[in-house]
């Protein structure tokens, strides 16, 4: 019997160590021997999924006065993708179709399977006038 298999039916931590030494042998491009590759991973299987809330939002100061009547501040949220959220700061901003419009702030929501998902912010219409 092949002293490589032996050794790793006697240790049941060796099955283990030589997956790990295998997925790095294969991250840095080198070759890895097939029957050592299907000997270990045969029996791993991981599914890990980590999907954290954007943490709470910052504590803003708005900046100085508005540049012009059409202004609003928009504040500050959390983009990104779960995991790796990045602050975007607030700032003035107006409507690019003008009158009309106001700021509808990102914000994230979390779906039934558990993960968060973004909603971009956007200007929308605000109703109809009288």
């Amino acid at each position: 019997m092949n002293t490589l298999t032996s050794q790793i039916r006697r240790d049941r931590g060796a099955s283990l160590r030589i997956a790990g030494a295998l997925g790095l042998l294969s991250v840095a491009g080198l070759a890895t021997p097939a029957f050592a590759t299907s000997l270990m991973l045969g029996d791993i299987s991981l599914n890990i999924v980590v999907d954290a809330p954007p943490p709470p939002p910052r504590q803003e100061v708005i900046v100085g006065v508005s540049p012009g009547a059409d202004f609003v501040w928009v504040g500050g949220y959390w983009d990104g993708s779960p995991g790796h959220y990045v602050w975007v700061g607030g700032r003035w901003d107006h409507s690019p179709h003008g009158h009309g419009q106001q700021w509808s702030a990102p914000h994230w929501d979390k779906d039934r399977d558990g993960h968060y998902h973004q909603t971009k912010g956007e200007w929308r219409d605000s109703g109809p006038k009288h």
